[in-house]
């Protein structure tokens, strides 16, 4: 069966993702969380964490429980464990947000929310790390792409148990000294587990494979695909371990530059393949989801060399808010919303469509979509992201307000369209007639149905 390689649970968690970016969009563009006054108030807090575990997190593993079978041409462990380990993230993020509240004086709810969200969400994560990585020992030896994945996960557990430590740091009536050390300083460190190890190398792996198939490029390891996997990670983790050090012994913050230094090159080294791909592509005229996600690179590029700057100059300080911003809703979220693009009506036409193969006419997947309303849909959300990072740089709240709205705007107009393109009409008709093949003796096939979920077949 043509849908056999569809995970259960992917548009689920794919729905819940773009709840929690709405949701969070709601709050910015209501002046609810504000950075411009308060970069770690609860209202802060609350937005970012929606963003991060609602949005980010919930995206990815969904995209991964489909996207690491292609990888690897194995099917999922368990297709049970994905339900249970959004149920927990869920419940853990509500409890979390709940304290939240408490932080910011809400007087009917506990902080004890806090850690009992953390918890539930440490174990949910824990859930979905381990059917992927119990997926990916399957696999063994692994191909580049799914080592990328494979330590994101890793420093997904690891984020989860830096936010655990905070949550108790903030509840417990005498909090253990080494707590206290990590909520003082820790901050950056919890952000450069999740930031930098979980989003980003996971998105690093999947999209060595996604974007080299969307555009038919050759996506043969090279030296640099090794350095960007190796450097990174070695860097994260020695920016983690120094930045323990700091705290905990009072190590020199030395090694933590060093670290940051050789991730930020890591992932250039990751850019530059990118690069490759698109002057390597066979297929020239790009679709949206490919527009979008070299638009994406962009930002994260601007990022690397805004970071680079600033801490040249010794301003990184006033300049992280902006940085972060543009990382995360420019590169991050603006990778993300372009693959959903594609990903959303490919396995819409994969459910719907594809058993109706060899039966008589059906629409091609390009069929499910209408890239020219939707281009310039993408082009406000991103416009307003440069806006809003550049309102934060300058501190000019009229400009942050404007912009927030119109990136609100802009996302509940993506979503339509995503909408539009998960419920198509189910006798609509391919827009392009098709030509009858001539008869050729069978082949093996090159890729698991899986993978092939994910080429560009149908087009």
């Amino acid at each position: 069966m043509i849908g056999a390689g569809v995970s259960r649970w992917t548009m689920l968690h794919f729905g819940c993702a773009l709840g929690a970016l709405l949701l969070a969009g709601l709050l910015l563009a209501a002046g609810y969380a504000d950075p411009l006054q308060a970069a770690r108030a609860p209202a802060t807090l609350l937005t970012v964490h929606l963003v991060t575990i609602g949005w980010l997190t919930l995206l990815m593993l969904g995209a991964l429980y489909q996207f690491v079978p292609v990888i690897t041409g194995t099917p999922l462990y368990s297709q049970r464990l994905p339900l249970a380990s959004l149920a927990l993230i869920g419940a853990g993020l509500a409890a979390m947000l709940a304290g939240f509240l408490a932080l910011g004086g809400t007087a009917w709810l506990s902080r004890a929310w806090l850690p009992l969200g953390g918890g539930l969400v440490l174990a949910g994560m824990t859930l979905g790390a381990l059917d992927l990585a119990l997926t990916l020992w399957r696999a063994r030896p692994l191909p580049l792409p799914a080592r990328f994945v494979a330590v994101g996960l890793g420093f997904m557990l690891v984020t989860a148990l830096f936010g655990l430590g905070f949550a108790l740091a903030f509840t417990l009536p005498r909090p253990p000294s080494a707590l206290l050390a990590l909520t003082g300083g820790g901050l950056g460190l919890h952000l450069a587990a999740g930031l930098g190890g979980w989003f980003t190398l996971t998105a690093m792996g999947v999209s060595y494979r996604l974007l080299s198939m969307f555009m038919l490029a050759p996506e043969e390891p090279r030296p640099s695909t090794w350095a960007a996997l190796i450097l990174t990670t070695a860097g994260i983790v020695l920016a983690l371990a120094a930045g323990l050090g700091r705290l905990l012994a009072g190590w020199s913050g030395l090694a933590e530059w060093l670290g940051a230094g050789l991730a930020l090159f890591g992932v250039a080294c990751y850019l530059a393949d990118m690069l490759r791909f698109y002057r390597t592509r066979k297929r020239r005229q790009l679709e949206l989801n490919s527009v979008t996600a070299a638009v994406a690179l962009v930002l994260l590029a601007l990022v690397i060399a805004g970071a680079g700057v600033a801490a040249a100059l010794g301003r990184f300080g006033q300049c992280a808010a902006a940085l972060g911003y543009l990382f995360v809703f420019g590169g991050l979220s603006g990778l993300g919303l372009g693959q959903l693009y594609k990903i959303v009506p490919f396995l819409t036409w994969l459910e719907r469509f594809g058993p109706k193969m060899g039966k008589g006419p059906v629409p091609r997947v390009q069929d499910l979509v209408n890239e020219r309303r939707a281009r310039p849909l993408f082009g406000l959300y991103l416009v307003a992201v440069l806006l809003a990072s550049a309102a934060l740089a300058l501190r000019l709240a009229p400009l942050w307000q404007a912009a927030t709205v119109l990136q609100l705007l802009a996302t509940l107009l993506i979503v339509r369209e995503l909408w539009r393109a998960r419920h198509p009409d189910p006798d609509l008709r391919p827009s392009v007639p098709t030509m009858p093949r001539r008869q050729t003796p069978p082949r093996a096939p090159a890729m698991p149905l899986s993978a092939a979920a994910f080429t560009v077949q149908g087009d």
